[in-house]
């Protein structure tokens, strides 16, 4: 019973698969079914020596899906010489069996019969028909003559910051003779880095990797043999955008080429999966400078009176290899504890940037407002945090300041203009600087004129803090010989602030002022006796009752100027008198005066002395004669002249003549001075 059960279960499953076969649809192809691709050394291109093979790869397959018997693949040259016979197809296996259902794989040698040089190409034109489809498929190739081909088998390498992997660029040398045999490539193959942009780091332990050209020179390879090219290749950049961004893993070119008459040059490519990682960068600058520099951004108001405004151009660079936003907050407690006023200083996001290979920035204005006459060095400002959206690690804080520039200026005066002193003595004028900048400064004076004079400074520097006064004492010695109208000229004195350096040719942080000095004049007088022709004293005459003679005296000017002289008689008798009175005495000069007694007519025998005192028109200043006598005799006794037999002076009267030689002992002073 159990095998009869098993026996009708086979027949129940063998009718159920010819039933199948009976209800299943038939595929069948049409024209225009096929389809293929065609395969290369590089793409469609594949490479081969003259007397040498080029070797190509044709995938079929059916659109539907069909069955194709007969399949005929054909290929055409579109190169002179060139014929269908250099070509040869097979299954890739060494069969001819081209049948297939729903795909399959053919392959293409092409010998190179010589009909091209070294560096010449043919294309090449491939028809697939098969017995289910007359119309078939067409695909093209190209065929490189050339004596080498080169070649990487390395896939895709994942990279992220300071990573390196190595990559080899294989130079594959296909040179033969006319028998197919072998030959030695000596003609150089350079292999150059052409397509990489920045961020990478191209290195290679062999001698023929020229790292500043970034190129390889290999300059002979044995025959049937090739030459690898192993390179190190770092991620060194953030400017490498990232795959997820570009869709697409990173390419690095390189270019291979020769030198021959008709250089072959083609190209290989790398390819590089590309981490994702973020960055962010802020730069600034300021109307102050064109690159703004926190440490030396300086605002110029301490003296103007005006609040300073600067204003800041911001950008927020990213410097990830994707697209990223960012927070972008501001601290602005500083600032605003000292009264600084920040403008635009508002929380935001920028928008979606791009990343540091495509440029990806927002650009902003800030404003900082620095109040006016503050002192110099003053400092205060705010920051500002740029935050990715993507990773709040990443972060960068940028400190905006300013810091108020020293500004100099300063009031110069002095206690008066005009002095006046003795001939041999000193006058002080004392000078005094406001320092009104807003910083401490150092002065340095000097003076000018009047060298004969002496102009002297007490100092020629001093410190003076920002508000404070400073004073200096300029020294003035009138000449000993200096005549009562003398007077110095101009004695300019010179204040400097720091601020003018050591050139101090038109600085605009210099101040003099202008003094003068003027001689005193002296009164000093001499009064004595007058001595004749031969120095003969004459200090006492006599006269006979009822008679008159005439005494002299002098009186000599000591001072530096003409000094009116008044004289006076001290313990004479009334009958004593004085010719002139007062006189004129120029500086240095001496004078004559005359004394005339009129002697009593009686009783008036005997010695009489007296005084002559000169007096100085400055009424302090005097001098006294010594004892003048007068002897009296009785009338009649005399035995000679009636008068006093005193040398009489032939000389005009003394006052007419005396004031004429004084006037004109002024005019000439004056004219001196």
């Amino acid at each position: 019973m159990e095998q009869n059960m098993k026996t009708f279960g086979v027949i129940l499953a063998t009718l159920a698969m010819i039933a199948s076969v009976l209800v299943m649809p038939v595929a069948s192809a049409e024209d225009g079914d096929l389809q293929a691709t065609i395969s290369g050394d590089d793409g469609t291109t594949s490479f081969a020596s003259e007397n040498g093979t080029a070797v190509f790869t044709v995938d079929i397959s059916s659109a539907s899906g069909a069955s194709h018997t007969d399949l005929v693949i054909s290929v055409t040259f579109d190169g002179a010489g060139w014929t269908s016979d250099q070509a040869s197809v097979d299954d890739c296996a060494g069969g001819s069996d081209l049948n297939f259902t729903g795909s399959g794989t053919a392959c293409i040698s092409v010998m190179v019969m010589g009909a091209e040089s070294v560096g010449g190409s043919v294309g090449m034109s491939v028809s697939v028909t098969s017995a289910e489809d007359t119309t078939g498929a067409s695909v093209t190739g190209a065929i490189k003559i050339s004596n080498w081909r080169v070649s990487s088998v390395d896939g895709v390498q994942s990279y992220s910051e300071l990573v390196t992997h190595q990559y080899t660029i294989t130079v594959e040398n296909i040179m033969v003779d006319a028998e197919g045999a072998g030959l030695d490539l000596d003609e150089p193959v350079y292999i150059t880095l052409v397509e990489i942009g920045g961020g990478w780091n191209v290195e290679s332990d062999l001698s023929a990797w020229d790292k500043p050209s970034l190129t390889a020179t290999i300059n002979f390879i044995p025959a049937d043999n090739s030459f690898d090219l192993v390179l190190d290749i770092q991620l060194v950049g953030e400017i490498v955008t990232s795959s997820s961004y570009t869709g697409a893993p990173a390419t690095i070119g390189f270019n291979a080429f020769d030198e021959s008459e008709t250089p072959v040059t083609t190209f290989i490519f790398l390819h590089a999966e590309i981490a994702t990682f973020n960055g962010v960068a802020i730069t600034s600058s300021s109307d102050e400078s064109d690159v703004w520099d926190p440490s030396t951004t300086q605002v110029d108001n301490g003296c103007s009176g005006i609040d300073a405004a600067i204003g800041f151009v911001v950008t927020v660079d990213n410097f990830g290899n994707d697209r990223d936003s960012f927070d972008v907050t501001f601290d602005t407690s500083d600032a605003g504890s000292a009264g600084w006023a920040v403008n635009n200083a508002e929380t935001f996001t920028t928008e979606l940037l791009e990343p540091k290979a495509n440029d990806g920035t927002h650009t902003f204005t800030l404003g900082l407002v620095v109040p006016a006459n503050l002192a110099a060095g003053t400092t205060h400002g705010f920051s500002m945090t740029a935050t990715s959206t993507v990773d709040n690690s990443i972060s960068q804080t940028q400190t905006f300041s300013a810091t108020v520039k020293q500004c100099y200026q300063f009031d110069l005066t002095v206690d008066s203009m005009m002095n006046s002193a003795n001939p041999g003595s000193s006058t002080d004028f004392t000078f005094t600087v406001s320092n009104t900048g807003n910083g401490d400064d150092t002065f340095t004076y000097m003076t000018m004129g009047a060298a004969a004079w002496n102009p002297s400074l007490a100092s020629t520097e001093t410190e003076i803090a920002s508000g404070a006064t400073g004073q200096n004492v300029l020294s003035v010695t009138v000449p000993a010989d200096a005549s009562s109208d003398a007077v110095s000229g101009m004695i300019m004195v010179h204040a400097y602030s720091e601020a003018c350096g050591d050139d101090r040719t038109d600085c605009d942080y210099e101040a003099s002022k202008t003094v003068s000095v003027s001689a005193n004049q002296v009164f000093a007088l001499t009064a004595g006796y007058f001595s004749n022709e031969t120095d003969v004293v004459k200090s006492s005459a006599s006269v006979e009752e009822g008679m008159s003679v005439q005494m002299k005296v002098t009186v000599t000017n000591n001072g530096n100027g003409i000094d009116q002289v008044t004289l006076s008689l001290a313990n004479a008798p009334s009958w004593v008198s004085i010719s002139d009175d007062p006189i004129l005495v120029g500086p240095g000069l001496t004078e004559t005066i005359s004394i005339t007694a009129m002697a009593p007519v009686s009783d008036a025998d005997g010695d009489y002395t007296f005084q002559v005192t000169a007096t100085s028109s400055d009424d302090t200043v005097t001098s006294t004669t010594g004892d003048l006598t007068i002897t009296i005799t009785e009338k009649g006794s005399a035995t000679g002249p009636t008068t006093d037999d005193v040398e009489e002076d032939d000389s005009p009267g003394f006052g007419a003549i005396s004031a004429i030689a004084a006037l004109g002992a002024v005019l000439l002073l004056r004219r001196r001075s």
